[in-house]
């Protein structure tokens, strides 16, 4: 049965819910849906999309362990992992197939062979031309499309970063919470908030995924860092130094 974006509310409720083995980097996961889910639906009209960096601030002594984890449940297919100028970004594969269902509407055959096939068989950011064809027997049609529906990404020749379609309303709204939350820091005589502070900010217009989401953004992409303080933690601009 086709799912739509009314669903994705109760599938983020009942995967809080599923216990794997990738324990740490579930929760993390868990809790950054927890806070982004509702925004991702009501403003972007999408599935929750996060960062690899976001999971490294969110737990910023297990970057190992992270890195193991996020290939184990790709591995799994639970994940879906892609590459952007931001940085690799991740989504649940449920997810991802819901995006696979709304792109490829009038074509059946090639939406479940991609879904049921290609996704699980694919452990890797890319894939080529002879892989598509010789190892899942899609034609030259059938490429096009997968490019023209945004589920390829042309790299070099004959290869393809798989991809996530309809991206740039994501990019623009990361774009402009960076943006904000550095200005914010930046009109501080010392560049730095307590984080309890910045929580208290108006920041709703400006990051609409929520501050949990946008924060840990910034502080994994290095653009601000946390500095901890006897009287709580501290968000300072710029990347930490080692």
């Amino acid at each position: 049965m086709k799912r739509s974006y009314s669903s994705l509310k109760s599938q983020a409720s009942k995967r809080l819910k599923t216990k794997v083995d990738s324990l740490k980097t579930q929760s993390s996961l868990n809790f950054l849906v927890e806070q982004s889910k509702n925004a991702f639906i009501r403003y972007l009209r999408m599935p929750p999309i996060f960062f690899k960096h976001q999971l490294y601030s969110h737990e910023p002594n297990s970057r190992t362990l992270i890195d193991c984890e996020l290939q184990n449940m790709f591995q799994q297919n639970q994940i879906r992992l892609f590459h952007s100028d931001f940085g690799i970004m991740l989504m649940f594969t449920s997810d991802y197939q819901l995006l696979i269902e709304q792109q490829l509407l009038n074509s059946n055959r090639l939406k479940q062979h991609f879904i049921d096939n290609v996704l699980p068989k694919s452990i890797r950011l890319s894939t080529e031309k002879n892989a598509l064809e010789n190892n899942f027997q899609m034609n030259t049609n059938d490429i096009n499309l997968l490019i023209q529906s945004g589920l390829l990404l042309p790299k070099e020749s004959d290869q393809y970063w798989f991809s996530i379609p309809g991206l740039a309303p994501l990019v623009r709204c990361v774009e402009k919470g960076r943006r904000i939350l550095l200005q914010m820091l930046a009109r501080r005589t010392y560049r730095e908030m307590s984080m309890n502070e910045f929580r208290q900010r108006d920041t709703k217009k400006h990051c609409l995924l929520g501050f949990e989401y946008h924060i840990h953004d910034l502080i994994g992409a290095n653009l601000a860092h946390i500095i901890d303080t006897p009287t709580g933690s501290v968000v300072r601009i710029g990347g930490e130094k080692n």
